[in-house]
């Protein structure tokens, strides 16, 4: 079989084996130096062990939800 077959939730979703890669390598005339890019290691764009929130500043990063310096008075606060 050059395809596998997998259905989860509504979805159908279709694999290469790896007989389906050499067929496909047939047709299109590809040489064997040529591979999927999903079975090719990607490498990180980025240091692994970058600062930790490194070039933000250090204040007023995230979501808000944090002690930090709010506009106006806080919520439910009688200030």
């Amino acid at each position: 079989a050059y395809v596998t077959e997998k259905f989860n939730w509504m979805w159908y979703y279709y694999f290469l084996t790896n007989e389906g890669i050499d067929y496909l390598r047939e047709q299109l005339h590809l040489p064997p130096q040529v591979m999927p890019s999903t079975l090719t290691k990607q490498r990180p764009t980025r240091p692994a062990l970058a600062a930790a929130g490194a070039g933000d500043g250090g204040e007023g990063g995230g979501k808000g939800w944090g002690k930090g310096k709010g506009k106006g008075k806080g919520y439910g606060r009688d200030e």
